[in-house]
């Protein structure tokens, strides 16, 4: 193994698949540690929650016990019904914790009681009891290790494993790219926006959510636009696995699933979609993922996990009334799949969420510039879609739950965006010369700006737990410090932001001997059945997404 990887990074030779996959691997992982660590405990939307459902499930506490808890908002105390779990008393601090400094961004989060003073078990409430308990298990196990903050922290960070392993995986399908990858590796950069890696460093289901999307997108759209028959199986594999994924961790899935691949289909080139659907593999994993789904369904259905039926708690809130309600709060969803960190109440200053958009409208609109009708189409239904589903989905539902809705629901589609445009952009030579030299710098423009942006919405966020919003930019006695100090934690991110940038701006891909692979049209059927031959699922996951050295200089595989 150790010569396997000294192979892999050694200087002067074209990046093998196993060094993409590795680098992208520790860099978004760097990252979500960080925000890990920078985040106080449940200091991230419902984390109190999910927690407390994740330690219950590995314990095998399947079904709990009804009780009502009590929380405050600023002056407005709600008695919520949840259902109770007996856990360490540690969890049952956990609902309460943020209160003292959420509310007001002048207070430090040093407010803050310490979780599991009081030893002992008592019983701890949570609204994520009726859950489907696949996520959970996953990312609860550290808490058998420890029955403090050190189970929590460790449940945080094998979160950020499991979501930078997805993020890893896509980076590695953009790499793959036949022609313009830095346009595709820059655009997963933009689709993991600060809230996905913010989100990637706690305990949400969100967070493997939205990573798992982006590897769908980059998957599907590689099969349908860039398609390259020796990479179909590998890649129809990640689809295989990010879908399984995707389907279950929260109740949207299965639609996120098919908006995406809807999407990719209508971008894709003339016959690639019919190409796919005739190899076997397609059928076995799409079997798998219909089986998952009727569990998924199934489980919604008996813990009645979407609500509905009874009195309505909101008859005031028509259809009328919350669509048009939603749709005026559109610009502020958006806003917070980029940036509003905590419980929405820690916002970047200087407007850096805003700016965010730049770089991602700048892809949209090459993208527009350049690729037909039906490319600019796709991209605009999904743009379309980003704005509408909220307010069809609080629409149809406001009467029963209220105004719930937050941007971050939408992130596993909203991050199809900038990878659908870099994927036009890959295979389109631009209408008019003078556009060639401002396409070639888009990729360094986007990383440079995506990276910088994220790193001060990190810090101002940091800043603000450890003095408050309006604390010293540089504190030298923080009220609070994460653990391991805020000069480890910032370095560990700024370790992220560049390996991040290596991987996008001096990764070297194999130079091929034969035409670029998007100039030869589409195989033909009989191409298509030799190709597909011995194409059934691999049990090898790790050889299944390419992580390994290349041997050939000219193929790249």
């Amino acid at each position: 193994m150790r010569g396997r990887l000294a192979a892999a990074f050694a200087p002067g030779i074209p990046w093998s698949p196993l060094r993409v996959w590795l680098t992208a691997f520790v860099a978004f992982f760097a990252l979500a540690v960080a925000w890990a660590l920078a985040s106080p405990l449940t200091a991230v939307p419902d984390e109190n929650q999910h927690m407390i459902k994740a330690a219950a499930t590995v314990r095998g506490q399947l079904h709990g016990t009804p009780i009502t808890v009590i929380t405050h908002n600023g002056p407005v105390t709600n008695h919520l019904p949840t259902t109770g779990y007996r856990l360490p008393s540690a969890y049952a601090d956990l609902v309460n914790l943020h209160e003292c400094y959420f509310a007001d961004s002048t207070v430090p989060a040093s407010c803050a009681k310490n979780p599991g003073a009081q030893p002992g078990v008592a019983l701890a409430g949570t609204s994520a009891g009726a859950n489907n308990p696949l996520y959970y298990l996953a990312v609860g196990w550290p808490s058998l290790l420890s029955d403090g903050p050190f189970g929590m922290y460790g449940m945080r960070v094998v979160s950020a494993g499991l979501c930078s392993a997805m993020l890893a995986s896509a980076v590695l399908t953009a790499f793959q790219w036949s022609r313009r990858r830095r346009h595709t590796l820059a655009a997963v950069l933009a689709a993991a926006t600060p809230m996905v890696l913010f989100l990637n460093g706690s305990v949400n289901p969100n967070s493997l959510e939205a990573s798992s999307a982006i590897l769908l997108w980059a998957a599907v759209l590689s099969l349908l636009t860039d398609p390259q028959p020796g990479r179909v199986p590998r890649l129809l594999t990640r689809a295989g696995l990010a879908t399984l994924t995707l389907v279950p961790v929260r109740q949207l899935g299965p639609a996120w699933a098919l908006v995406i691949v809807v999407c990719a289909a209508l971008a894709g080139r003339p016959g690639a979609l019919r190409a796919v659907l005739r190899r076997p593999a397609v059928w076995l994993w799409s079997a798998a993922v219909g089986a998952v789904g009727l569990g998924c369904v199934a489980w919604s259905a008996k813990f009645n996990v979407l609500g509905g039926g009874g009195t309505p708690a909101h008859p005031e809130l028509t259809f009328t009334v919350a669509a048009e309600h939603t749709l005026g709060q559109s610009i502020g969803y958006l806003r917070q799949m980029v940036g509003y960190f905590g419980w929405l109440d820690v916002r970047p200053p200087y407007h850096l969420e805003a700016l965010w958009f730049v770089p991602v409208l700048a892809l949209i609109a090459a993208a527009c510039a350049v690729g037909k009708v039906r490319e600019t189409a796709a991209l605009a239904l999904l743009a379309f879609s980003v704005i509408a589903i909220p307010v069809l989905a609080q629409g149809r539902q406001a009467q029963g739950l209220g105004y719930i809705w937050q941007g971050r629901y939408l992130l596993a589609v909203a991050a199809g965006l900038p990878l659908l445009a870099a994927a036009i952009l890959a295979k389109m030579e631009p209408r008019w010369p003078g556009l060639k030299a401002p396409l070639a710098r888009l990729p360094l423009a986007v990383t440079g700006s995506t990276l910088l942006l994220g790193f001060l919405m990190f810090y101002t966020t940091l800043r603000r737990y450890a003095v408050g919003a309006h604390g010293p930019w540089i504190p030298l006695r923080p009220a609070w410090s994460p653990p391991g100090t805020m000069v480890l934690v910032v370095t560990l991110y700024l370790v992220g932001v560049g390996l991040a940038a290596w991987v996008v701006l001096g990764s070297r891909a194999p130079r091929r001997a034969e035409p670029a692979v998007d100039e030869v049209e589409i195989p033909s059927p009989a191409e298509v059945a030799m190709a597909a031959e011995g194409t059934g699922v691999s049990a090898d996951v790790p050889a299944a997404l390419d992580v390994q050295p290349q041997i050939s200089a000219s193929g790249g595989r």
